[in-house]
């Protein structure tokens, strides 16, 4: 009983800290802030998570869990509707948590969360890269570097997240035109063909996943 109610209690300090790094980022944040949220003392989270880091990255952890679970069937649609779906889901995810995602970008600089982003961009690559790969051998992509016109695309929608938080663009009305402009660009030969080749970026990129 007593192991099942640390769970519970766990998971519940957990979902706290999602709430106020989501509202606060993690510079703002406080532990007596999530200790509140949660219901508990200050001194009951430090059996659970030793530290407010520890809590940053857990919570990064969940909330990239949450996204990846998000794409997982577009990897088994047919290449085109992959691509698309991956695109939309990207958009209207960044739309529904603008003030969260502003914040990440605010705390970018922190050190200890880096590992934790690097791994998260790296598998957005990789499955970004097996639809695209999946099109190659379908006909439907003519692209010879499927890594590097995966990276081109996460390029393409972090420059494009950027412009909007930025006030520069409107995904909400711009998202189908730059979803067509990707789609058109892997569909096209010469295009497809001189993929900018781009330094293995796997810093600070993407959006709040560990694989697992």
């Amino acid at each position: 009983m007593s192991r099942q109610l640390s769970y519970a209690a766990r998971g519940k300090i957990l979902a706290a800290a999602l709430q106020v790094f989501r509202d606060k980022g993690y510079k703002e944040a406080t532990v007596r802030e999530i200790s509140r949220v949660a219901g508990v003392a200050v001194g009951g989270l430090y059996p659970y998570f030793g530290s407010k880091e520890q809590l940053y990255v857990e919570a990064l952890q969940e909330e990239m869990k949450q996204y990846n679970k998000r794409i997982g069937e577009f990897g088994n649609a047919d290449p085109l509707i992959g691509i698309r779906r991956y695109i939309e889901n990207h958009h209207e995810y960044m739309a529904s948590r603008k003030e969260m995602v502003a914040r990440h970008f605010k705390d970018y600089d922190l050190e200890f969360a880096k590992p934790v982003r690097n791994r998260f961009f790296a598998y957005q690559k990789e499955f970004l890269e097996a639809i695209i790969r999946k099109g190659a051998e379908q006909k439907i992509f003519p692209v010879a570097d499927c890594g590097q016109a995966a990276l081109f695309v996460l390029c393409v929608l972090k420059g494009s997240l950027f412009y909007d938080l930025a006030g520069m663009i409107d995904l909400s009305t711009s998202g189908e035109s730059l979803c067509r402009l990707v789609l058109d660009f892997l569909k096209n030969e010469k295009a497809a063909e001189h993929v900018p080749r781009i330094p293995g970026e796997t810093e600070g990129q993407g959006t709040p996943g560990n694989r697992r």
